[in-house]
């Protein structure tokens, strides 16, 4: 466990190092800039506006965070030759890996930590009005990224970062697009037996659609505990099975 921790703290000073901790900066004037575009007419507009557009910009902060600390996690390490540093100490390769995975987790947190803190202050300082409900909003955005970074370290154990990268933008989109365009081309679109595999094909691809409550807490009321507790599920699933697929790759690899 003491090995794990070791390989986490690394990850997050790693980060502290690349200066990847200056995207909260760049999130607070974003959210600052488009601050002056809220509607001046009503209160509670201004407030649903903010919330919103604040959510989806720590959605795509979030996102882009967690590519980047994660496609090149293994595959740097490689071809700089650090991890026979780490290999040739008493340490496993499941404590390096899920060390890594750890790591990453760690600095989502933090980060959206203070991105949340970022912006009930700017509401609060800009409106007056405390809005504590965007936190189910920053939980959705954090299953989101986990499930992003999972993806990645399991690509990061047989890919290289061009190939990480690329994957990722093109897994990012289609499980955006699942309930829709996918369902209509991959459901309804195809008949017969072909029917049974795009069933199947289907339901192995996330919908990242299901962590995206921009709207439901900018323009509603929020979500359930419920709804939380199930989302929470379908990301962990998901999450186990790409940590699983990549131990197992990386367990066998030549190093």
């Amino acid at each position: 466990m003491s090995n794990t921790k070791t390989i986490a703290l690394n990850v997050i000073k790693d980060a502290v190092r690349r200066k990847l901790f200056y995207i909260v900066f760049l999130f607070g004037l974003a959210v600052v800039a488009l601050s002056p575009l809220l509607p001046s007419f009503e209160l509670g507009l201004r407030v649903q506006f903010l919330r919103d557009i604040s959510l989806s910009l720590a959605s795509l902060f979030g996102v882009v965070l967690a590519a980047v600390l994660s496609v090149g996690q293994i595959p740097g390490e490689v071809s700089n030759r650090t991890i026979y540093n780490f290999l040739s100490k008493p340490l496993s390769r499941v404590e390096y890996f899920l060390g890594k995975y750890l790591g990453m987790l760690a600095t989502l947190i933090l980060v959206l930590f203070i991105m949340w803190l970022e912006v009930l202050a700017l509401i609060y300082a800009r409106l007056h009005v405390f809005t504590p409900i965007i936190t189910q909003g920053f939980f959705a955005i954090f299953l989101e990224c986990a499930l992003i970074s999972s993806f990645c370290i399991f690509l990061s154990t047989f890919s290289t970062v061009p190939i990480n990268v690329f994957a990722t933008i093109l897994f990012y989109v289609i499980t955006h697009i699942k309930t829709g365009y996918l369902h209509e081309k991959l459901v309804e679109g195809i008949h017969g037996i072909g029917r049974i595999f795009s069933w199947a094909l289907y339901y192995l691809i996330p919908n990242l659609e299901n962590f995206n409550l921009s709207q439901k807490i900018g323009y509603g009321k929020g979500v359930s505990a419920f709804f939380l507790l199930r989302i929470t599920g379908y990301a962990l699933l998901f999450i186990l099975a790409f940590l699983i697929l990549g131990y197992a790759v990386f367990r066998r690899k030549d190093l």
